[in-house]
């Protein structure tokens, strides 16, 4: 019996520590950051910095492979990251999206199932035509939505995506109506406006800025509250008189629940050590759409994503998407 009794003691000392234990030696293999977009996106590339900069060995010093799981409106990437286990090696890229994708009933995991880990920065917007269209101005797209209600499109992000938001909201606040035209990333309709298949479409400023410079493009707004640095003469759309509260866009980090809270505080120390860093540093230059804002506080976190969720279904069930 004192056999059974010291045997059952260790089993149960080994299961009690073996998180401890996980903690104390992660990472000790390579870690998987889960991208919720296409290649080629301005987020993918966020991706794939946030992962070469966490590689580095004074940060996480192990590989963080990038895996692409842009189908499902967010739905395939969360649905991946809940059958790895709650380890911390499977991170989830999300954004400010991910508080309309889910709202939707097509995505199968709960906000509850999820932890926020960080948010890193935001993201600024646009809307562009091709250069040679007829509409010179944000006005000269209103006022002929205004004339064909429903018949012009705007390419944008997928359905529930913060570009939906963008772009329902803007023509709203202007009194018109147009149809949004969902992709599996804001690089996909880019390159759609560029080809001449669309006639407006929505992007960040980085995105933007290369067209604008070569003359293929016209940007009509910028969806901000203050002009973009990278294109002045670009007027904002609350200066032409079209006042609504904007959503941003941001970017930042999901975990599984059940994530140890060790693990998850290096984690967070890795993500800070990345916004401090030299590469991030040098991004932020060249990336005229994004502005830095960091937060890792997980009842900030927590309390923002919640109200985000809630207004999100109000805009949703407002606008027929719901």
């Amino acid at each position: 019996m004192m056999k059974f009794a010291a045997g059952l003691a260790a089993i149960v000392l080994s299961a009690v520590s073996a998180p401890a234990v996980q903690a104390q030696s992660f990472p000790d293999k390579p870690i998987e950051l889960v991208c919720s977009t296409s290649p080629g996106s301005t987020a993918a590339m966020w991706c794939q910095l946030m992962a070469q900069v966490l590689a580095k060995p004074d940060v996480l010093g192990t590989p963080v492979n990038v895996v692409y799981k842009g189908a499902g409106s967010g739905n395939e990437a969360a649905v991946y990251v809940m059958s790895r286990p709650a380890d911390g090696y499977t991170l989830l890229h999300a954004s400010a999206s991910f508080s309309g994708y889910m709202n939707l009933p097509t995505f199968s995991v709960k906000p509850d199932d999820l932890e926020f880990l960080v948010k890193v920065e935001k993201f600024i917007y646009g809307l562009a035509v091709r250069s040679d269209s007829k509409y010179k101005t944000f006005g000269d797209l209103v006022s002929a939505a205004k004339l064909a209600p429903g018949t012009i499109g705007i390419a944008g992000n997928k359905i529930g995506s913060i570009h939906h938001k963008h772009i329902i909201s803007a023509f709203s606040a202007a009194g018109a109506t147009v149809i949004h035209i969902p992709y599996q990333g804001s690089g996909d309709a880019m390159r759609d406006l560029l080809g001449g298949h669309v006639p407006a479409a929505l992007g960040t400023i980085g995105q933007i800025m290369p067209h604008e410079k070569a003359g293929k493009i016209r940007t009509l707004v910028v969806l901000n509250e203050t002009r973009s640095p990278a294109l002045p003469d670009v007027p904002t759309i609350q200066e032409l008189g079209y006042v609504y509260p904007i959503s941003h866009q941001w970017q930042g980090i999901f975990l599984k629940k059940g994530t140890p809270d060790d693990v998850k505080a290096k984690l967070r120390a890795a993500f800070r050590k990345v916004v401090d860093s030299p590469e991030y540093a040098e991004y932020l230059k060249n990336s005229p759409h994004v502005e830095k804002a960091f937060e890792d506080d997980p009842e900030k976190l927590r309390e923002s994503f919640q109200q985000e969720l809630q207004s999100y279904r109000t805009f949703m069930q407002e606008n027929g998407i719901l």
